[in-house]
């Protein structure tokens, strides 16, 4: 099991997030300091600045339409979560839910070993993970403090679950026999929930202090919902929703055309206006027909089982009237559908309830309902939405039209109508459906951009008279009686829709419903070839589409823009055999540093490291002081330390020493991707076994500050490994640069500095006061034609790839073109880091030819390392280029 590309930048961004959480020990500085790393400002019409919902405690959310994956990207970003956290001896998870369609979806999915969100778990937890239904915790069914201190313990609950106002919420806030050893083994409680027993549920995970997943958490805004996440005491909330709200702290995004391009939906939504009901009622029908002789074909050709669903939105006058429903469907029996294939589910009839619409078995090809069909009910076998409007009334696809949108198997099928989702409507405004149809895309998480509108007719032609007003009743109560003979969906004329759809009557497609088909086709190839550049582009991290025309762009200078757009910078590639790019007719791929550890194994190294000083620092946190913007849960309290050292001097050694290297482990697993798990556990034990007494102590009591001394080691090991690997592929040519990378025609900036003359761009990226004086001598020269100020790791910028990712502060342009790579530092910045860069700096030089430089300055007065040069030395050489 993978996840999908969006998905891995998903986590990247969370673990990019957290990484600035645990340096910045802020909640709104991190927030800040993440957007500024994707060169995004905060605050404007783009990014809010942070909203601080639970005082100290991390909040923050994903954006992922429907049909996204949002709860295997919940459960894949547990462990990054729990690893950022200080070493703890309880791993919690409360899973909250909007409905208990949802509720039972998600345990079900969650308890069972071969369900993808289990394996991912399981994967990332060692197996050692319970789940458990709010009537097993009451129960205290497997649920107790031996247990929850061995195991990652998750918690699926719904939102009204612990709410008091009502009975069932009530039974955890009540004393609780069966969770009394809790008491004991959970100590004082610290953050006490008015009306509740020291034994109630509630408290006992309040003291777990869990880590909080929000599913569908645009429903969890009142201040009930809030009162009832403080009361959780949660160490982190993490929010997923396809429509986040205003105060929503967004981490990340995935766009409809990611989705596209991993075939996870049936994009874009084609649309078509009808002249009357009966062509909408006889062309759903065609439409689903031409559909499964697709699918069949496609399985007979070895593809999967799919047969395609039509959803009936049936919308009455006035209330939801059973009649109604069952006169549609004899009339659709008498249209010529066998009625074994019409089911129908509306608020208050359910003929769907244990049916499995995935099975060869079942028969159901059309489903009558209204607006039932919400959150919850997802079958990625329905294609076709048919609207069944009063003629009068307004169409409203937007609560169900997202119910269309899943991908059957989450794969690309062959024939492109079963990549696409189909609308049909007999609408007088058509307008205000193609509104509604764009509400129901930004309700499913997607914009305006995911349809296409299939008209046959001029919109002229599809005008229809309205019908007259119905007599005004003479009494003060209106008679309904006759309410269903009366309902638009019911006049279609059946006779005409069963001439067209019987195989008796029908040898071959109808000509409208093959302009249909066609039309779909077009415009389903022309989206997956969006969708393929989407996913073919390197620059997968560029601006979400949800910020475009909301953060200010800077184009370039339009003095150099033709010179500019025409310059390739060299890159370091390798001989690849797995065709991922092809340049000047040679499959190769970029070089990185993981491509260059492959052969790298960690159980030679020297396993002594010396942590006799490192500690972690001891944080009280006083929310009142720090108005709530420190996050409590990310600093370890002392009498965390204190619960840690009393378990590890309850351990005989071997056990004390196996577990402090399964935390450390635990800690630096997500970091190293290229190590293999049990190269990285064999080398922390030796590491862990060869520490004395007092060192012990000091990694069972700062976790953390022991695991980053280990990783410097690991580090140090990698670069040495990797330099050498890059000369060896330098020496026999199997590693040479290839002129690929170019330059964006704009960009944007967290923050825009236009201060500098000679810039390439409208305006460029923040710089120090150091930094700043150097590019205006730059700029100030005769022979320097522009400049460029390089935003470190912010997404496709420019960087000298190799054992180590190398951004250089600026791109110098001179006036016969030569380009001039400049790396400042300051007097403190004389170190290992450095010493790398110039060797990886001059080794590109070198490769990329007489028209490329590489300089690491120091400013004057300081003595510069080997290799490098002082601001005045520099100045003196560039002048003469």
């Amino acid at each position: 099991m993978e996840l999908k590309k969006y998905q891995k930048r998903v986590i990247s961004d969370l673990t990019s997030y957290l990484t600035f959480l645990t340096q910045t020990n802020s909640l709104s500085e991190s927030y800040r300091e993440y957007w500024a790393s994707k060169q995004v400002p905060i605050g404007g019409d783009g990014i809010t600045q942070y909203q601080n919902i639970i005082d100290a405690v991390p909040h923050v959310c994903y954006k992922v339409p429907t049909g996204g994956g949002k709860t295997l990207l919940a459960c894949a970003s547990v462990k990054p979560i729990m690893q950022a956290l200080p070493a703890r001896k309880r791993q919690a998870v409360v899973w909250l839910v909007p409905s208990d369609a949802i509720l039972t979806q998600t345990l079900d999915a969650l308890k069972d070993p071969n369900h993808m969100y289990r394996q991912q778990l399981n994967l990332d937890f060692g197996s050692r993970v319970e789940i458990y239904s709010k009537k097993e915790l009451l129960a205290g069914q497997n649920f107790n403090p031996a247990t929850v201190a061995e195991q990652l313990s998750v918690m699926v609950l719904s939102y009204d679950s612990f709410r008091s106002a009502n009975k069932e919420g009530r039974k955890a806030f009540q004393a609780n026999g069966a969770l009394e050893p809790f008491r004991t083994a959970l100590g004082p409680v610290d953050v006490s929930i008015e009306n509740a027993d020291e034994t109630a549920l509630f408290q006992v995970i309040n003291q777990l202090e869990p880590v909080v997943i929000v599913d569908e958490s645009h429903h969890a805004r009142s201040d009930l919902s809030k009162e009832m996440l403080r009361n959780f005491n949660p160490s982190f909330v993490l929010d997923l929703t396809a429509t986040p709200k205003k105060d929503s702290n967004i981490i990340s995004y995935v766009d409809a055309l990611a989705l596209k391009a991993e075939h996870m939906v049936k994009l874009p939504v084609v649309v078509y206006n009808k002249a009357s009901q009966t062509e909408v009622i006889a062309d759903a029908i065609d439409v689903r027909q031409v559909l499964e002789q697709a699918a069949i074909a496609g399985q007979a050709a070895g593809g999967e089982y799919i047969r395609p669903i039509v959803l009936f939105q049936a919308q009455p006058r006035a209330s939801e009237d059973a009649t109604s429903f069952e006169k549609l469907r004899a009339k659709l029996v008498e249209a010529g559908v066998s009625a074994d294939q019409i089911a129908i589910k509306t608020a208050d009839i359910n003929e769907l309830k244990n049916v499995d619409l995935l099975s060869p078995e079942c028969q159901i090809r059309f489903i009558i309902t209204v607006n039932a069909l919400k959150e919850g009910w997802d079958c990625p076998f329905a294609y076709v939405l048919a609207s069944l409007a009063n003629k009068t009334s307004q169409v409203d696809v937007e609560q169900i039209l997202g119910r269309v949108l899943r991908q059957p198997h989450t794969k690309r099928h062959a024939n492109g109508l079963l990549n696409t989702s189909y609308v049909l409507t007999s609408s007088n405004d058509f307008q205000a459906t193609i509104d509604n149809v764009v509400s129901g895309l930004n309700a499913a998480g997607f914009t305006e951009r995911d349809y296409r509108v299939a008209n046959q007719l001029p919109m002229e032609d599809l005008q229809q008279p309205e019908p007259p007003a119905p007599p005004t009743p003479s009494l003060p109560i209106e008679d309904t009686s006759n309410e269903a003979e009366n309902e638009d969906f019911l006049e279609f004329d059946a006779t005409t829709v069963a001439k067209r759809t019987s195989p008796d009557e029908q040898t071959e497609v109808p000509a409208s419903i093959e302009e249909m088909v066609k039309a779909a086709e077009q415009i389903s190839d022309d989206y997956e070839r969006k969708a393929e550049d989407a996913l073919a582009s390197e620059a997968e991290n560029d601006l979400p589409a949800d910020l475009e025309g909301k953060v200010p762009y800077y184009a370039m200078n339009p003095a150099y823009l033709e010179q500019a757009l025409a310059l390739r910078l060299p890159r370091f590639y390798s001989e690849a055999f797995d065709l991922l790019s092809t340049i000047e007719g040679e499959s190769v791929a970029a070089v990185s540093p993981a491509s260059l550890t492959e052969g790298f194994t960690l159980k030679s190294q020297d396993s002594n490291v010396d942590v006799t000083h490192a500690a972690e620092q001891i944080v009280t946190v006083d929310v009142r002081k720090d108005n709530g913007d420190r996050p409590k849960a990310f600093n370890m309290t002392s009498r965390q330390q204190q619960e840690l050292r009393k378990h590890f001097d309850s351990l005989p050694m071997e056990s004390r020493v196996r577990e402090a290297a399964g935390m450390i482990v635990a800690l630096l697993d997500k970091k190293y991707d290229t190590i293999t798990n049990q190269d990285l556990k064999d080398y922390v034990l030796r590491v862990v076994e060869n520490l004395d007494g007092a060192q012990l102590k000091a990694l069972e009591s700062s976790p953390r500050a022991v695991a980053n001394r280990i990783s410097d080691k690991i580090d140090a090991f990698l670069t040495a490994y990797r330099l050498g690997e890059f000369d060896r592929g330098l020496d026999d040519e199997s590693i040479a640069v290839r002129a690929t990378y170019q330059l964006p025609e704009k960009i944007t900036l967290s923050e825009a500095n236009t201060s500098v003359g000679g810039s390439l761009y409208e305006a460029e990226g923040k710089m120090n006061g150091e930094e700043r004086d150097l590019i205006m001598k730059i700029a100030a020269l005769k022979n320097v034609a522009w400049w460029h100020r390089v935003a470190e790791r912010a997404p496709g910028a420019f960087k000298i790839n190799g054992p180590m990712n190398h951004y250089p502060d600026f791109i110098v342009c001179t006036n016969d073109s030569k380009i001039v790579l400049v790396e400042y530092k300051g007097a403190d910045r004389k170190n290992d880091d450095s010493r790398s860069k110039i060797e990886l700096g001059d080794r590109w030089a070198k490769a990329a030819g007489p028209k490329y430089r590489y300089y690491m300055v120091f400013q004057d007065g300081v003595d510069p390392l080997p290799g490098s040069f002082t601001s005045s030395d520099f100045l003196s050489r560039l002048e003469r280029l």
